[in-house]
C-alpha cells in the first residue's frame, strides 16, 4: 500500500474536534424541542405502591410526567444476553416491580431541562421494600451453560488433578476485582423527533443498526421507517452498545408529547441507567514441573450478574488460549445480585481474568526460582492449548524481548525488597498482554471522482479512536490520493453494513470493506480504460490490469495513476461498493450482524487462533513509612499485524496503559452494602488516574505480517494494552516488598 499506511497521520477530525465544530448527539436541537429527566427509585427491590406526580405537574415549565401507567406503549426488547438488542432484559416503568436501586420510576418532560430535573425532584414515590444485595455471594455461584454446554463455558483437557499430582510446584490463589463503572466524557444522551410514524434519533451509539432494528421492532414499523444518527462518540468502550432504557424512554416520551424530546443523563444516573463491569472472583489452580513447564491449568471465574439476566464475558477463553499445558479444566460461573445488568467494560473477558492469570504465573515462577519472562518463554506455544489449531501470528515473546530491552529487565534483582532508594522501595513486574482478533462482516461504498476526490460511506462509528481517519488513509493508499482528499461519512445506519464498535473490530473489518471497495471502483476504471481507442491502457485485457498504490499496472511496463484514468473517461467519477466476509464466518453470524446483532468469525476458526500479543514491564516504588504507590515507569511492546495509523495506535496503546494503572491503583466503584446502592456515582469521587500518576510510559509497536485475518492484516488494538498493565503493577509491588496483592484496587491500606 500507498505511504498513508504505517505512517503517523494527524486525525482527520482533529480541527473540528478541538475547535468545537463537531457535532455530538447532544448538540442537535430540532424546531420544538423539550427536555427530559428521570426520577429514579429509592429503594434496590421491592414494588413501587404508589407514585403522586401532582407537585411535578404543577411545576413551572413542566409539560408532562410519564410513569409505568401512562407511558406510550412499545414492545420491550430482548436483552443483549438473552440473544436481543437491549443492553438487559428488565425494562423498568413496565410495571411496578424495583429490580434495583436507581432504576427509573418516572420520565418528566418540560420547556427547559431545568425544569425537567426540577420536576424528577418532585415526585413522591412509596414503596414497599424487600430484602437486597448489591455483592454477590461466590458460594451461591452456578455453572455457565450447564445443560449441553454449547458455548464452551466449561472445557476440561487432559487430567487435570494428575497434572497436579505430577508437578513439582502447585500453586492454588484466587484474586478479586471490583464494580468498575463507565464515565465517558460524553454524557449519555437520547434526543428524539417522531414526524407521523417516522422516527429520528441522535444518540451517542456503538451500533446504530442495532439501535434501528430493535426499534422498528418494539414500534412494528420498517427498519427505513428509523433513522438513527451519531456522527461523533466521546468516549464509549461499552457503554454505549445496544438499546438502553433511557433511550425508549425518551423515544416514548417524545411520542407522548407529539415533540422532539432530548435527555441527558444526569453524572451518579448513568451508574444505574446503563451497564458497567461486574465484580469478579479468579480461583487458579496451577502445576509445573521442574524445569518450569506447566503440567495442570486450572482457571474458575466467578462473575456477578443482575437477577434478571446471565451476563458472560468469558474470560476462561482467554486464559486457556495462553499458555501450554497438557491438563486444563476451565469453568465459567456466575453469582447473582440486585444491581441492572453489567455488560462491556473494555477489556469486558481479559482485564480482570489476566489480572489473576499474570499474577498467577508471577507466583509460580517464584515458587520456581525462576526469571519471570523465561518461565513464560518455556510455555509459549504455536498452537492454541485447547482447540489444537495454530496461531494465524504470535509474536509474544518477541514483545517480551523488545520491552525487556528498553526496560532494563536485566538490572531486576530477583529477591523482593533487595532493591531501593533511599527511603523508596523499589520493584519490577512484568505481564503478559492479549486480545482475540475479532472480524465482523462489513460494507462500504466508495465513490470517486476524475477531479481527485473520493466519497466513503458505511454505518461504522469513531467513538474517539480515529476510525474517520483510518477509514481515510485506507481509501487514499488504494486510490492513490491524498488522505486530504478522501471524505468519510460514518455514524448513520441507513449507510452501508458496518459492525458494532465492540471486539476492537472496526478496523479490520470495515475497513477491509474499505479496501474492497476501492478494488471494485479501480476494476470499474481498468474496465473502461482498457476498451478505449487510445490511452496507455488500451487495448490489454481487463484481467491483466492490476492496481498498485493508486496505479493501474499493465504486464507490459504500462501504466497510468487510476485517477487519470478515471479522468479520461466520458463519466469521469465511478461508485463501487465493496462487501467483506471472513471465510470462516458462519451464516448465522452473518445473519445476527444484519439483524443488528455481533456476528464474528474469531478468535478461533478451523484453522487459525486469531490474537494480538504484548508485554508490559513496569517499576513501582512504594515509600517506606507512608507506604504510597507510584509508578514512575510503564513500558510495552505490542505486535498485531499491519499498524494503519501509528499516531493513533499509539495513542490507544497509551490510554490503555494509563487505564490499566488506574484498575491497578484507583479505580473501583464503592458500594452502601446496607442500601444496596453503589456510593461514589460521581467523577469527583470516582477515581482515575491525573497528571501527576503518569510518569513515563514507552511504547514499542513491532512489525508483524498476518496474511490470514483479513485483506488488510489489520488485528483490533483498542483494548489490546489495558489486559497487561495491572498484574504487571502487582507483581511489581511484590518485588517491591515481598507481599502479594490479589484484589483490585491495590491502595496503601494493603501494605500497611
Amino acid at each position: 500500500m500507498a505511504q498513508t499506511i504505517n505512517t503517523a497521520v494527524t486525525r482527520t477530525d482533529a480541527r473540528r474536534k478541538v475547535t468545537g465544530s463537531a457535532t455530538y448527539a447532544a448538540d442537535v436541537t430540532p424546531a420544538g424541542m423539550l427536555h427530559g429527566a428521570l426520577a429514579t427509585s429509592d429503594v434496590a427491590v421491592g414494588t413501587l405502591t404508589s407514585i403522586d406526580t401532582s407537585r411535578a405537574e404543577a411545576e413551572p415549565g413542566v409539560v408532562a410526567v410519564f410513569t409505568h401507567s401512562n407511558i406510550p406503549d412499545y414492545q420491550t426488547p430482548k436483552g443483549f444476553y438473552a440473544g436481543g438488542p437491549g443492553a438487559a432484559s428488565f425494562w423498568p416503568m413496565d410495571g411496578t416491580e424495583i429490580r434495583y436501586a436507581g432504576q427509573p420510576v418516572a420520565y418528566v418532560v418540560a420547556e427547559t431541562a431545568a425544569a425537567a430535573r426540577r420536576g424528577a425532584q418532585l415526585i413522591d414515590a412509596t414503596y414497599e421494600s424487600a430484602p437486597a444485595q448489591i455483592h454477590m455471594n461466590p458460594e451461591e455461584s452456578f455453572i455457565v451453560g450447564a445443560e449441553g454446554d454449547k458455548k464452551g463455558m466449561t472445557v476440561t483437557k487432559g487430567n487435570l488433578e494428575a497434572g497436579l499430582a505430577a508437578a513439582a510446584q502447585t500453586l492454588e490463589a484466587t484474586y478479586e476485582t471490583p464494580f468498575q463503572h463507565h464515565n465517558p466524557m460524553e454524557m449519555f444522551a437520547a434526543t428524539a423527533e417522531w414526524r407521523g410514524d417516522r422516527l429520528t434519533l441522535w444518540m451517542p451509539s456503538q451500533s446504530v443498526r442495532t439501535l434501528r432494528g430493535g426499534i422498528a421492532r418494539a414500534y412494528g414499523l420498517p427498519e427505513t421507517s428509523i433513522r438513527v444518527i451519531s456522527p461523533f462518540v466521546g468516549g464509549a468502550f461499552g457503554s454505549k452498545a445496544g438499546i438502553t432504557t433511557y433511550a425508549m424512554l425518551t423515544i416514548a416520551a417524545a411520542k407522548g408529547v407529539g415533540a422532539p424530546v432530548r435527555l441527558i443523563v444526569t453524572r451518579p444516573q448513568m451508574y444505574t441507567v446503563a451497564t458497567f463491569r461486574p465484580e469478579s472472583v479468579q480461583k487458579f489452580r496451577l502445576g509445573a514441573d521442574a524445569d518450569g513447564r506447566l503440567t495442570a491449568f486450572e482457571h474458575i471465574e466467578i462473575a456477578q450478574t443482575s437477577q434478571f439476566d446471565a451476563v458472560v464475558n468469558p474470560g476462561t477463553h482467554m486464559t486457556r488460549a495462553m499458555y501450554a499445558c497438557p491438563n486444563i479444566h476451565t469453568e465459567q460461573r456466575l453469582a447473582r445480585s440486585d444491581t441492572n445488568s453489567g455488560g462491556f467494560m473494555r477489556a469486558p473477558n481479559e482485564m480482570q481474568t489476566f489480572f489473576a492469570l499474570e499474577s498467577a504465573m508471577d507466583e509460580m515462577a517464584d515458587k520456581l526460582g525462576m526469571d519471570p519472562v523465561e518461565f513464560r518463554r518455556m510455555n509459549d506455544t504455536d498452537t492454541h492449548p485447547v482447540e489444537g489449531v495454530p496461531f494465524s501470528s504470535r509474536s509474544l515473546m518477541e514483545s517480551y524481548d523488545a520491552v525487556a530491552d528498553s526496560f532494563g529487565w536485566a538490572d531486576r534483582a530477583t529477591a523482593p525488597g533487595a532493591m531501593t532508594d533511599g527511603d523508596w522501595m523499589v520493584g519490577y513486574g512484568c505481564a503478559t498482554a492479549t486480545y482475540p482478533t475479532n472480524i465482523s462482516p462489513s460494507s462500504a461504498r466508495v465513490r470517486m471522482q476524475g477531479s481527485g476526490h473520493a466519497y466513503v460511506e458505511l454505518a461504522a462509528h469513531d467513538v474517539g479512536t480515529g476510525t474517520y481517519t483510518i477509514m481515510a488513509q485506507i481509501a487514499a493508499a488504494r486510490l492513490g490520493l491524498p488522505v486530504e482528499a478522501v471524505d468519510v461519512v460514518m455514524g448513520e445506519a441507513d449507510l452501508p453494513l458496518a459492525p458494532i464498535s465492540g471486539g476492537s473490530t472496526t478496523a479490520a473489518s470495515a475497513g477491509s470493506a474499505v479496501h474492497l471497495a476501492c478494488l471494485n471502483v479501480a476494476r470499474g476504471v481498468i474496465e473502461k480504460v482498457v476498451a478505449q481507442s487510445e490511452g496507455p491502457l488500451a487495448g490489454l485485457s481487463p484481467e491483466a490490469v492490476t492496481l498498485d498504490d493508486g496505479v493501474l499496472r499493465g504486464p507490459d511496463g504500462r501504466s497510468q495513476p487510476l485517477v487519470e484514468a478515471l479522468a479520461s473517461t466520458p463519466m469521469g467519477e465511478l461508485e463501487a461498493e465493496g462487501q467483506y466476509r471472513h471465510p470462516a464466518l458462519t451464516d448465522q453470524a452473518l445473519r445476527a450482524t444484519y439483524a443488528g446483532g455481533y456476528g464474528v468469525a474469531g478468535p478461533v476458526t478451523p484453522e487459525h487462533a486469531m490474537f494480538a500479543f504484548g508485554a508490559e514491564m513496569v517499576e513501582v516504588r512504594i515509600h517506606r513509612w507512608t507506604h504510597e504507590i507510584r509508578v514512575p515507569r510503564l513500558h510495552g511492546a505490542f505486535a498485531a499485524g499491519t499498524w494503519l495509523n501509528r499516531k493513533t495506535a499509539h495513542s490507544q496503546l497509551l490510554g490503555g496503559m494509563v487505564w490499566g494503572i488506574g484498575s491497578a491503583l484507583h479505580e473501583v466503584t464503592e458500594t452502601d452494602i446496607p442500601r444496596a446502592r453503589f456510593l461514589n456515582a460521581n467523577i469527583a469521587e470516582y477515581l482515575i488516574p491525573v497528571n501527576a500518576d503518569i510518569r513515563q510510559i514507552q511504547i514499542q509497536m513491532l512489525e508483524e505480517q498476518d496474511d490470514y485475518v483479513n485483506p488488510l492484516g489489520v488485528k483490533g488494538i483498542g483494548e489490546l494494552s489495558i489486559v497487561g498493565t495491572a498484574a504487571a503493577i502487582g507483581n511489581a509491588i511484590y518485588n517491591a516488598t515481598g507481599k502479594r496483592l490479589r484484589r483490585l484496587p491495590m491502595r496503601i491500606s494493603d501494605l500497611v
